[in-house]
């Protein structure tokens, strides 16, 4: 029963009370001898911290976790730790940890014959993909996974994977597509209380809004991000206030696009990071971007802040095909490579 309370308030993106009866059930399933269910509780303690931002522990319980199912052959278990090991690694921007990680999970998923976490399995997959820029591998991952999702009945799976083929179709110029499919995300995630995933299927409406030139409901998306967000006080109201600036910026209204970075700036000058935020590289490009247009010295210390992070992480990829993907085929990442080589020879 706690561990169901646990899973619950995990689904409900309600932290505190995710790791409180996580907690109690890793006690309960000990008194019990129950080792499987020991370690069901633990990896909702790991992602219950994770998501509150302590990473590392959430990230080493999970690894420790691991660590025992794999002694007692609980492959049960190993699937879902790896599951909240494919979350760490997507918060810290470990790419090749992400494609390794979805790999073993869905072989296990795979054996096991789950076919709703196979289906799961896949999403992750496809993001590892479009996380590379391996955009073809994304779509034919997620899309095998839609189809999987849905014949499972699977709705929280199948608005997880819609809002990967948002992003998906964002990149590849269908702008249409990608608002057809985040609205259909955002439609199941509000009949189903997903608290978080609906913060990221507005998230994906915004900037799909966004490319359209449909600015009022782009600020409206981001607006509505940046407010649920702050509810279950998640870091990616940081990606709706840089999705604010980009309309604000799109519309020529440079005060409020610099209003909108100076808080961000704001919260990283109080010590505050950009772990766990969407896509931490479009915030840094975007804080450039503004800075630029106001002529703020500080525009060029943000673009060599975003590609030195950007160059960090293709320098982890060991595939040159794969690392020239990562860097040209995701948009905004190709922008922070031009605008670099473009400051670089002033």
């Amino acid at each position: 029963a706690a561990w169901r309370r646990s899973y619950r308030a995990l689904r409900m993106a309600d932290w505190p009370a995710c790791e409180s009866a996580a907690r109690a059930g890793m006690e309960f399933a000990e008194k019990a001898g129950d080792p499987g269910l020991r370690l069901h509780a633990l990896r909702l303690l790991a992602s219950a911290l994770t998501m509150q931002g302590n990473i590392q522990a959430g990230k080493a319980l999970a690894q420790q976790g691991l660590a025992e199912a794999r002694e007692y052959g609980l492959r049960a278990n190993e699937e879902s730790l790896l599951n909240t090991l494919i979350v760490v690694a997507n918060m810290q921007g470990d790419v090749m940890g992400n494609l390794e990680l979805s790999r073993q999970n869905l072989v296990i998923n795979r054996e096991i014959g789950d076919r709703r976490s196979e289906a799961l399995g896949l999403s992750n997959l496809g993001v590892a993909w479009l996380e590379l820029g391996d955009l073809a591998q994304a779509r034919r991952d997620s899309e095998e996974a839609l189809r999987m999702a849905r014949a499972n009945g699977d709705r929280i799976g199948e608005g997880v994977t819609l809002c990967t083929l948002s992003d998906l179709a964002l990149m590849r110029s269908d702008d249409a597509l990608a608002i057809a499919f985040a609205r259909s995300a955002l439609d199941i995630f509000v009949a189903t209380q997903g608290r978080d995933r609906e913060v990221d299927a507005l998230l994906k409406l915004g900037h799909a809004e966004l490319a359209l030139e449909h600015y009022a409901l782009a600020r409206q998306a981001f607006g509505q991000t940046r407010q649920r967000a702050r509810e279950i006080d998640s870091p990616w109201q940081r990606d709706a206030s840089a999705g604010l600036a980009q309309v604000a910026l799109a519309q020529g209204d440079g005060a409020t696009a610099l209003r909108e970075v100076e808080t961000l700036l704001a919260h990283l000058a109080g010590g505050g990071t950009l772990d766990g935020t969407v896509k931490p590289r479009l915030i840094e490009l975007t804080c450039y971007r503004v800075l630029a247009q106001a002529r703020d010295l500080r525009a060029a210390e943000w673009l060599t802040r975003a590609h030195a992070a950007l160059l960090a992480q293709a320098a982890t990829i060991p595939d040159p095909a794969l690392r020239q993907g990562f860097l040209q085929n995701i948009p905004y990442h190709r922008e922070i490579v031009a605008a670099s080589l473009t400051d670089a020879n002033r």
